[in-house]
């Protein structure tokens, strides 16, 4: 991604568009933004490569059309059986293209996601019914932030329930678990910017809630309605990073986790135990 073309953002809208497009349209992702938790090195390593697709990706957009646009799966993802090269391979692929759809694999992302939908109760979980009863699913968003244009995909604009619901999965969904994997990947950012920016595109306020699914089975669902101080502290970290990238921007430097600065020795504390070096001395 080219970084300059997101200069002067001042686009303001929500849409629905391919995921293709979306990728191809300028902007700042939180996905991109969170790696600058690290430094302003790494987060433009990362812009770098937003572009690039994975297998993990592609699971997770498989996944969600199956749990909430069930009757669009079969025309938007095509099960491809074998190994992915060869002239067929390629043909199949350009079919897909032309049609719109994309290529998964199918004792891959396909079986994955469909375990997961078949088993999981997913629309058999009363709160789950009353989110996904009416709404808009994959929604791009855009909106300006320090004078760079910003973007976002959001899962589900639950209309029934005036909600924006986000879509986890995870191998322990209990309380504790999933609240560190909420802050280690970052989506209190992710998530907090997302409703900032639906906030300013509707002019109306989205309470948060996301629904996280077990990847393996007995495949249990929890629906986790997120606090308001949590989006605005997450919303108020992902805008912190963006003032320092239009630093960054405006300055061309982007300094690495020292900032080219002496760096420090974090020692455990066990390893300086006082016991231990009393006796040392002794």
């Amino acid at each position: 991604m080219d970084i300059a073309t997101i200069r002067g953002g001042t686009r303001l809208e929500m849409c629905s568009m391919p995921w293709s497009k979306y990728v191809a349209t300028p902007g700042l992702n939180p996905s991109t933004i969170i790696d600058g938790r690290t430094s302003m090195r790494h987060l433009r390593y990362a812009w770098e490569a937003a572009g690039e697709d994975t297998d993990a990706k592609l699971f997770g957009r498989a996944q969600h059309c199956l749990l909430l646009e069930p009757r669009e799966f079969e025309q938007r993802y095509w099960p491809w059986e074998g190994r992915r090269a060869g002239n067929a391979y390629v043909e199949f692929c350009v079919r897909a293209e032309a049609e719109g759809a994309e290529v998964i694999r199918a004792e891959g992302e396909y079986s994955a996601a469909s375990a997961i939908a078949a088993t999981a109760g997913f629309l058999a979980h009363p709160l789950v019914q009353r989110l996904v009863k009416a709404g808009s699913a994959e929604q791009a968003l855009f909106a300006d932030e320090c004078g760079l244009q910003c973007k976002g995909r959001v899962d589900w604009i639950s209309t029934s329930e005036h909600c924006l619901t986000d879509i986890k999965t995870a191998r322990n969904i209990t309380a504790r678990a999933f609240g560190r994997a909420f802050y280690s990947y970052g989506y209190d950012i992710k998530l907090g910017l997302y409703k900032r920016w639906l906030d300013r595109v509707t002019g109306e306020r989205w309470p948060v809630t996301v629904i996280c699914l077990e990847n393996k089975a007995p495949y249990d669902v929890v629906v986790v309605p997120i606090p308001e101080a949590v989006m605005e502290q997450g919303a108020d970290r992902g805008l912190a990073i963006i003032t320092k990238v239009r630093d960054c921007i405006d300055k061309n430097e982007w300094p690495g986790i020292a900032s080219n600065e002496p760096y420090y020795l974090d020692v455990p504390t066990w390893e300086m135990d006082m016991e231990e070096t009393v006796e040392f001395q002794g």
